[in-house]
């Protein structure tokens, strides 16, 4: 099996946060680490962004679904995967990650999986 890296990206996402940069400073770290790690994975490997939002977040998902296909379309010349999984705190999303980083899902790219 191919490995996968996990990006948690959690924390407030409302208009308050995305307006005193918080969102940005959020969306700065974990485009780092996914942007870290799609340059050392080898070909077949996949990053997933494990975005958890909290109440009043559909900034911060707009902002994880935005890099999330853009780093696809950037990484998929080296072989590489990016998806991301979009869940509320504490839900159980281990059977996503699981799957996301098996061979099963190998066409499997820019995808956002919501998990309720």
């Amino acid at each position: 099996m191919a490995e996968q890296v996990v990006v948690p990206v959690s924390g407030k996402a409302g208009l308050a946060q995305a307006a005193s940069g918080e969102v940005s400073a959020l969306l700065g770290d974990a485009f780092a680490e996914a942007r870290d790690a799609v340059l050392r994975l080898d070909p077949g490997g996949a990053v997933l962004l494990r975005c958890e939002p909290g109440q009043d977040g559909a900034v911060l998902v707009g902002a994880v679904t935005s890099l999330c296909r853009t780093l696809a379309r950037e990484a998929a010349p080296r072989g590489v995967r990016v998806n991301a999984v979009v869940a509320r705190p504490g839900a159980d999303v281990a059977a996503l990650i699981e799957f996301l980083g098996s061979a099963a899902s190998v066409m499997c790219t820019g995808a956002v999986l919501k998990a309720v």
